[in-house]
C-alpha cells in the first residue's frame, strides 16, 4: 500500500493540493459564517435573507468537503507520513498533535453543524440554535490550524487574509450581540 502511495505522490502535487485544499476550506467556511451571521440582522430583507441562507448552507458544506481533502491527502504525502487515525483522532499525530487536532475539531464541529441543520425539524429549533452557537469555537479552531500550521501564513497575502477574515467574524459578531434580531422591543412613551 505505501509503494501504491508513493507512486501515487509523483504524479499527484500533494503538498499543494493540501494547501489549496486547506485555504479553500477556510475561505468557504468564513463565507458560511458571515453569510449566516448576516442573514439574521433585521435590515435584511427577506428575499436576500433566502438567498444568504443558500450561500451559507452550500459554502458550509462546500468547505467541509475541502477540509476532508485537506487532512485525507495528507495521507499521500511522503514528507509528512500522516496515518488515517492521526488524521482523524484529534492529537494523535506523532507531530504537531496539539494544531493538526484542533483542525481535526473544527472540522468534526462544522460536520455536526450541517447535520444538525438537516434535521432541524426534528431536534427542534432551540437545540438546533443551541449547537449552531458551536460555529462560533469551530470557525476559531479552524483559523488558529490554519495560522499555526500553514506555511504559507509567513507570506503577507495569506496572512493578511487570516487576519482580515478573523476581523470581519469578529465584527459581524460584536454587531449581532449589540444588535440582536429579535431583542427586546422597547416600551413606548406616552
Amino acid at each position: 500500500m505505501n509503494q501504491l502511495f508513493a507512486n501515487f505522490s509523483h504524479l499527484f502535487p500533494v503538498w499543494n493540493t493540501t494547501r489549496a485544499a486547506g485555504l479553500t476550506s477556510y475561505l468557504l467556511l468564513f463565507i458560511s459564517i458571515v453569510t449566516g451571521i448576516s442573514q439574521s440582522f433585521k435590515s435584511i430583507h427577506p428575499k436576500k435573507r433566502k438567498t444568504l441562507n443558500i450561500i451559507h448552507e452550500s459554502t458550509g458544506w462546500f468547505g467541509v468537503l475541502f477540509g476532508l481533502v485537506h487532512g485525507l491527502v495528507l495521507m499521500f504525502d511522503q514528507d509528512v507520513t500522516l496515518s488515517l487515525g492521526e488524521i482523524l483522532i484529534p492529537f494523535t499525530a506523532k507531530t504537531d498533535a496539539f494544531p493538526i487536532g484542533i483542525g481535526t475539531i473544527s472540522l468534526y464541529i462544522m460536520l455536526i453543524l450541517i447535520l444538525t441543520s438537516d434535521f432541524m425539524k426534528k431536534i427542534g429549533a432551540k437545540l438546533w440554535r443551541a449547537i449552531h452557537f458551536l460555529s462560533f469555537p469551530g470557525y476559531l479552531l479552524g483559523l488558529i490550524h490554519g495560522i499555526w500550521l500553514g506555511p504559507d501564513t509567513k507570506m503577507g497575502l495569506i496572512s493578511f487574509f487570516y487576519y482580515s477574515t478573523a476581523i470581519i467574524v469578529c465584527g459581524l459578531v460584536i454587531w449581532k450581540v449589540v444588535h440582536p434580531r429579535n431583542g427586546p422591543k422597547k416600551a413606548s412613551v406616552k
